[in-house]
């Protein structure tokens, strides 16, 4: 397994697939976008810089919400936590 981190919250994790997280532009935070071609995209909320799927080469299978998810072999669990100190009141 590799880990590759691609500024912010955006990590590369390649094996036999190979799992993006949370894809950003680059411009709008000061960072270089990621240049990746992902299986997968997970997106952990609807943010512009956590959902910029639109950046990332080929067609990855995107992934978003709560729950179990499986795919292309691979297990995702996606859990629902508040965004900010406030329970989510400031920003989801």
């Amino acid at each position: 397994m590799r880990i590759k981190w691609h500024g912010h919250s955006c990590f590369e994790i390649s094996g036999k697939v190979t799992v993006l997280t949370d894809p950003h532009d680059g411009g709008s935070i000061g960072l270089a976008a990621p240049k990746a071609s992902p299986d997968v995209a997970t997106v952990s909320h609807e943010h512009y810089d956590h959902n910029a799927v639109g950046v990332l080469k080929g067609k990855p299978e995107i992934v978003r919400g709560a729950g179990k998810h499986k795919v292309k072999g691979v297990e995702i669990l996606g859990v629902e936590t508040c965004h900010d100190e406030k329970g989510g009141e400031k920003r989801g």
